[in-house]
């Protein structure tokens, strides 16, 4: 059977289980499943329907403006994602979850704000009691023009990540970018593909071969979800 014979039957089985299903934490996770089988199907327009009725049907549940969001992401309509994203967060924090809350902010907010170069927004996504947000706020300050000042080291597996790269624009040694990107797996998708680019960027600023990066970036699982990412692959995979 092919995988897309394998997902129908997936989405048919879901949906005869909705129909029953009276347990509301178990429905929501079901119409999740079902949001997410369409998307993997290529359904986009029938997953935002359901998103958007989700939403409806559970307007205090943060996680599904979430999904919505990420729907809407994958049909490149940012501004509406963005706007999902953010009242997600919001919802997050009257619901006394601030670590959700800061997820999404320091995520895919921070993200779809910058690539519109609203670093003001970006700055005030930032918190600067975690090691993510103290990078994110030097990252921030820099694209501002404002001066920082860098943490020593994080503990964080992706705010290490991120300030090695605010260290090399700080003079350290790019020759290291491309071990870390080699290293870097599936994990955070987005800003695996903004420190690919970032690091190219360097490299081309200081006259280094580039040729090895085209394997990164051919390597890049599709989509990434930051509204950068087409024009971006298409110049640097050279096609």
């Amino acid at each position: 059977m092919t995988t897309t014979g394998q997902l129908g039957r997936q989405l048919l089985s879901i949906r005869n289980r909705i129909t029953s299903e009276k347990e509301l934490s178990s429905l929501r996770k079901l119409r999740k499943r079902e949001i997410q089988l369409l998307t993997e199907l290529g359904n986009i327009s029938a997953a935002v329907a359901s998103g958007e009725n989700l939403i409806s049907d559970y307007p205090l549940w943060p996680a599904g403006y979430s999904i919505l969001a990420n729907v809407l992401c994958r049909a490149r309509k940012w501004e509406e994602a963005e706007k999902l994203f953010d009242k997600a967060a919001n919802l997050y924090e009257e619901a006394d979850n601030p670590d959700s809350a800061a997820r999404l902010r320091m995520g895919p907010v921070y993200r779809l704000s910058e690539a519109r170069n609203d670093f003001s927004k970006c700055l005030k996504l930032c918190g600067t009691d975690n090691e993510l947000g103290a990078v994110l706020q030097a990252r921030c300050k820099r694209q501002m023009n404002q001066k920082t000042s860098l943490p020593e080291a994080c503990t964080d597996w992706l705010a290490g990540k991120l300030l090695l790269l605010e260290k090399v624009r700080h003079g350290r040694s790019p020759y290291r970018l491309y071990d870390e990107v080699v290293e870097w797996k599936s994990t955070e998708p987005e800003w695996r593909w903004r420190f690919i680019v970032e690091s190219i960027e360097i490299w081309q600023r200081q006259n280094f071969n580039t040729e090895k990066w085209r394997k990164p970036v051919k390597d890049t699982a599709q989509p990434v979800l930051d509204p950068r990412f087409t024009k971006e692959w298409s110049i640097l995979s050279h096609d």
